[in-house]
């Protein structure tokens, strides 16, 4: 999932500009261009998700990102502005923070004597993970412009430990 989240960034990054990185993965700007915005979710997640056990993971987290972030509609690659791309990384990273957290505890909250709490306690958790992704995405792309793979890879690995720290000093 990680790797992935830097491979999306890159491709988005390479279909607002000239669009050879994302060419190489058989991603054109032109055959992008006008496309339903879920068709091009998936045509993203076929070519970036691995096929591993994370294939399904990656695929859901690209939606809910390109989706929460792109609405409904056709794909523009013309916008895919700087600001636009780092909203879609960090709602990508959210995701898979958030998937990451509630495969975890799932068992946990299945087992809680609350069964009506758990979508109101996975929407708290999906909340508190968007802030920890934005305090801290925000000032590491103003200051790094854009982040290597492998800077997204560290980053979603110390957000993960930030998130749980934040989650397990809330009073339930």
């Amino acid at each position: 999932m990680y790797a992935t989240g830097g491979q999306l960034y890159d491709v988005l990054n390479s279909l607002a500009g000239d669009g050879s990185a994302a060419d190489e993965r058989g991603l054109s700007r032109e055959s992008l261009a006008g496309q339903p915005l879920d068709v091009v979710c998936q045509r993203l997640a076929e070519a970036l998700a691995p096929e591993n056990g994370d294939s399904d993971r990656i695929r859901e987290a690209i939606d809910e990102a390109m989706l929460e972030v792109l609405g409904e509609g056709n794909f523009d690659p013309d916008q895919l502005d700087s600001e636009t791309i780092n909203c879609i990384l960090g709602e990508y990273l959210s995701q898979s923070i958030f998937q990451e957290i509630v495969e975890e505890v799932g068992g946990s909250w299945a087992n809680a004597p609350d069964e009506q709490r758990t979508p109101e306690a996975e929407a708290e958790l999906l909340e508190v993970i968007r802030v920890v992704v934005d305090r801290n995405l925000e000032p590491r792309l103003s200051d790094a412009g854009i982040m290597t793979q492998a800077d997204v890879h560290r980053f979603m690995r110390e957000s993960v430990t930030e998130v749980w720290l934040e989650w397990e000093s809330y009073d339930e």
